[in-house]
C-alpha cells in the first residue's frame, strides 16, 4: 500500500426491525405519513392493473396502472424542521439528525 493511498470501506448498518419501522412511521408528521401511505397505495394500484392483464380484464389495466404510477411517482416534497425519529429540531438542509443519527426522508 502506498503512503498516500486511501481505502474506503462500506460499513453495514443494522436493518430496522418491523416494530422499529412502525414506530418510525408513527413518529412521522401527518403529512409524511400520508406520503408513505400514497406510495404503498400506488404499488397496490399497479398490482391491481397487472391482475387485469392476467385475468383479461383490460379495463382494470387501463385505469389502475397509470393511476398507480401517478400516485407512486407524484413529486411530493414537504419540508419539516424536526427529526423523523426523535423529533429533535433540525437545521435547514440537514439530512442526518445530529442527536440520533437517523437519515431524513
Amino acid at each position: 500500500m502506498a503512503d498516500g493511498e486511501v481505502i474506503a470501506r462500506k460499513v453495514k448498518k443494522p436493518r430496522m426491525t418491523y416494530r422499529q419501522e412502525i414506530q418510525t412511521i408513527k413518529n412521522m408528521p401527518r403529512i409524511q405519513r400520508l406520503i408513505v401511505v400514497m406510495k404503498v397505495a400506488g404499488v397496490f394500484l399497479v398490482a391491481i392493473g397487472l391482475e387485469g392483464i392476467v385475468s383479461g380484464n383490460f379495463l382494470l389495466t387501463a385505469v389502475f396502472i397509470p393511476l398507480g404510477v401517478f400516485v407512486s411517482l407524484a413529486p411530493i416534497k414537504v419540508r419539516i424542521d424536526r427529526c423523523i425519529a426523535c423529533r429533535a429540531p433540525l437545521a435547514p438542509g440537514t439530512s442526518i439528525c445530529t442527536l440520533c443519527g437517523a437519515p431524513q426522508m
